[in-house]
């Protein structure tokens, strides 16, 4: 009797393990179906490019022929170069990009969690935050004339992932505390979500820390780390520019 119990646990362990086997492969398979497809990735060649480089991945996923190049990159940042940022050069603002995307063919729509010129609080010097402010406020001005949307309004990362389901590439406003350990303000790509995580493309690469394209490419960070990343300065800004396909 104690012989036959014995085995009979010894099938059952048998059993146990061979289910578990099967399973790995399977659960493996669905989370790398769950992981994004990785989009297009460009490191940007300035430290003040980023916007220009998150447009360039945003319109050469949605149009294979876009040009990928440093020139095309510096175009699209001297259109859209409206934030002052420290003594350094100007970076982008959401109507800059959204305005670039328009000039190309695509569509833009931009959400913005207050009203007027973004990032303000970060430039101190009194003549370059007053031509930022006048520029950013000319650009917002020409993208209602465009008709395309700006809209304030909360978002999370159910909103970007439906955005990125329906076939849209978010241009999301970071700072860079989480990924290289300083402050700055940022533009990245929102690649996809899943249950768990986001994937970022993520344009500059801190290479005294080990980074490289690859890992700068589909990046993951969970959900409450990204919603804590896409705020910057002391109003908590979130700028979203969604954009999509080229227009018909």
């Amino acid at each position: 009797m104690a012989r036959s119990v014995k085995k009979a646990a010894l099938r059952k362990r048998s059993a146990v393990r061979t289910n578990a086997a099967k399973r790995q492969p399977a659960a493996k398979a669905a989370r790398k179906a769950a992981q994004p497809k990785r989009l297009p990735y460009y490191n940007q060649s300035t430290g003040f490019t980023c916007g220009a480089a998150s447009l360039l991945m945003a319109m050469k996923t949605l149009d294979k022929a876009t040009p990928f190049d440093r020139l095309h990159e510096l175009q699209i940042w001297r259109e859209a170069n409206t934030v002052f940022m420290g003594k350094g050069h100007a970076g982008s603002s959401p109507y800059g990009i959204a305005l670039a995307a328009w000039r190309r063919g695509f569509h833009a729509e931009i959400w913005l969690s207050h009203k007027g010129p973004i990032l303000s609080y970060y430039q101190s010097n009194p003549d370059w935050l007053k031509v930022g402010r006048m520029m950013q406020e000319a650009d917002e001005r020409m993208v209602r004339d465009t008709g395309l949307p700006i809209l304030r309004r909360k978002w999370d990362v159910a909103d970007l992932a439906q955005a990125r389901n329906e076939g849209a590439v978010p241009i999301v406003l970071v700072n860079t505390r989480a990924f290289h350990g300083d402050n700055t303000p940022h533009w990245v790509i929102f690649a996809g979500a899943d249950a768990e995580k986001v994937y970022i493309n993520d344009p500059w690469i801190s290479r005294e820390k080990g980074q490289t394209a690859r890992s700068q490419t589909a990046r993951p960070a969970t959900h409450k780390a990204f919603m804590d990343m896409a705020k910057c300065g002391p109003r908590a800004e979130r700028a979203v520019v969604l954009i999509r396909g080229p227009q018909v």
